[in-house]
């Protein structure tokens, strides 16, 4: 069987927004960010009240998952309502090792009645200076993203699928994900990804050194998009953003743009 493309285009962004950390010096540059580049989807991780509010000031045409315990603390996902209406939403635990983090989720209908169902998910893999894994140097990553697998098969199954994460890893996660049917907008594009994390320079004071070790974070790609089943990537970025010469984050944002596609023999 052979696939076109269809009608029915989007963008998505996933971001990790850094919590609440120096939020003051850098909420202007989060507001032009939202205001310059608005996703049609939007998945974000470290997530906290006031950037919750901050988000839905910014893009009064998107509609969010209105949830209590890890929807205000962890993640949400946020979706035009224009394009989408949504069917259901659900948080599965999958072993992330943060209070109320999980996979979270949203199953949504494009407002044209020949695009598929689409799942949207997001999740902030447990991060490696985490006291359980120093102590016994046991990477939790893998099992979470085969726990991810799992739980995309099971909600998803062969439909269409998008699947952002801050990973904190660099290898053996995504290999999970990759033997599960998924590419990142990158493969999918014959690219490697740019770095997405740290961002240099940031609003954060003080020497580089993480609070673990004096080195610097070593630049690396952590955050991703992973797309499954009837969606052709057309292109994918790292968004090198900054406001009157400040970063809204201390990650990238990554942001993709989706086609829907059909069989057509």
């Amino acid at each position: 069987m052979t696939v076109a493309l269809g009608t029915f285009s989007f963008t998505a962004m996933t971001y990790n927004l850094w919590a609440d950390f120096f939020l003051d010096q850098r909420r202007d540059a989060l507001t032009a960010l939202f205001t310059t580049r608005p996703p049609d989807l939007l998945a974000v991780q470290e997530l906290r009240g006031s950037t919750r509010k901050l988000i839905d000031d910014v893009l009064p045409t998107h509609d969010r998952v209105d949830g209590g315990t890890g929807w205000e603390t962890q993640s949400n996902l946020w979706w035009r309502r224009d394009l989408f209406e949504p069917l259901e939403h659900g948080a599965e635990d999958v072993g992330i090792l943060a209070a109320d983090a999980r996979l979270f989720w949203v199953r949504l209908r494009p407002r044209d009645p020949a695009a598929p169902d689409l799942l949207l998910a997001t999740a902030h893999l447990t991060w490696p200076g985490h006291p359980d894994e120093r102590a016994d140097l046991g990477n939790r990553r893998v099992r979470q993203a085969r726990a991810i697998g799992t739980q995309l098969d099971r909600l998803a199954g062969d439909g269409a699928c998008l699947f952002t994460v801050d990973i904190n890893d660099i290898g053996p996660p995504q290999w999970e994900l990759g033997t599960a049917g998924f590419l990142d907008s990158f493969t999918a594009l014959g690219r490697h990804s740019p770095v997405t994390h740290p961002v240099v320079p940031t609003v954060a004071p003080g020497p580089i050194g993480t609070r673990l070790s004096p080195l610097a974070s070593p630049p690396k790609a952590i955050d991703w998009i992973f797309g499954r089943g009837p969606l052709a990537v057309r292109c994918s970025e790292v968004v090198d953003f900054f406001h009157d010469g400040r970063a809204p984050s201390d990650h990238h944002p990554v942001v993709a743009t989706y086609t829907f596609t059909r069989p057509t023999a």
